[in-house]
């Protein structure tokens, strides 16, 4: 006799920079079947780390994008859409407001995820899709916070949240595009200060990369026009590569860097510094590169919805 599949469900990855909601359900097999994986640019964390809230305008941006992505879920049979937060929802004093008017204008829950629980979440989602070694490392450059994690199948055995990110270094280090050479050095100041606080990382773990600054590099280094998750899921993006284009990106104007055919407009302005996070993170664990993966956290909240082991 056979099976239906399960309940759709849909997860939105709230961060500092992007937003990201992914569709799927079981498979009667086990197996997650994806049914959407929709990416934007919603800018969440604009200027909260300097004032440690969310403007108006901020929220009014992102209630409407979050609406947008709740009728898209349910056009494809979701029976419950939710939404996390990271980075700058946990920096935000008024969050409590803002998940209020989410509640309210985009009809869903917005939990706010530790820095811990980021870290592990996406660990768990970096793998979706991978041929990997039993034990590995992810590491996650985000808008506002950086995680590293490393463990063995699905399980982390050690992870660490540090608050360095691409929209937040700009914003406090950048105030001109492209930087100064002492805003670039200020930076990496800053940079190398938290990064500090990863743990060692072995060198027989493989590396896993997830989010737009260590996607949008693989981009670059593959010469792909647009963004494509088969070209780019297992790609090994070299330290080598990562400094010389850190290099180049960080030499350009905005209006330079949009013209770029692979760099998201709304990504002109910090990609950056997330290279810069990037080619300093890599120097620091004494990694030669690492592998590219476009999932992360949002796969490892969907496997999480659909209690897949």
């Amino acid at each position: 006799m056979s099976r239906s599949p399960g309940p759709v469900r849909a997860v939105i990855d709230l961060g500092t920079n992007t937003a990201l909601m992914v569709t799927g359900r079981r498979r009667p097999d086990g197996s997650v079947e994806v049914l959407d994986d929709a990416h934007a640019v919603a800018r969440l964390g604009k200027g909260v780390d300097a004032q440690r809230r969310i403007s108006a305008q901020t929220m009014d941006r992102v209630c409407r994008l979050l609406a947008q992505y709740r009728d898209r879920a349910l056009s494809l049979g979701a029976q419950q859409v939710r939404a996390f937060g990271t980075s700058a929802l946990r920096d935000a004093a008024n969050k409590a407001e803002f998940t209020a008017r989410v509640r309210q204008e985009a009809g869903m829950e917005l939990v706010e995820v530790s820095g811990a629980e980021e870290a592990s979440l996406t660990f768990r989602g970096a793998a979706f899709g991978l041929e990997l070694p039993t034990r590995y490392a992810v590491i996650d450059i985000g808008g506002g916070s950086t995680e590293l994690a490393a463990g063995t199948g699905t399980q982390v055995e050690q992870s660490v949240s540090v608050d360095v990110g691409a929209v937040r270094i700009t914003e406090r280090c950048f105030s001109q595009l492209p930087p100064e050479p002492g805003q670039v050095e200020q930076a990496s100041a800053v940079i190398r200060a938290a990064l500090s606080r990863l743990f060692p990382c072995p060198p027989e773990l493989p590396l896993v990369g997830v989010a737009g600054t260590v996607t949008t590099l693989g981009a670059l280094d593959l010469d792909i026009p647009r963004f494509d998750a088969q070209e780019l899921n297992g790609h090994f993006l070299s330290r080598a590569r990562v400094e010389e284009w850190s290099a180049k990106l960080l030499a350009l104007r905005v209006e330079e860097i949009r013209r770029i055919p692979q760099v998201h407009d709304q990504r002109a302005d910090i990609i950056g510094a997330g290279s810069l996070i990037l080619r300093l993170a890599l120097a620091h664990l004494g990694r030669p590169g690492l592998i590219v993966s476009t999932r992360g956290i949002r796969y490892g909240l969907l496997l999480r919805e659909l209690a897949v082991d």
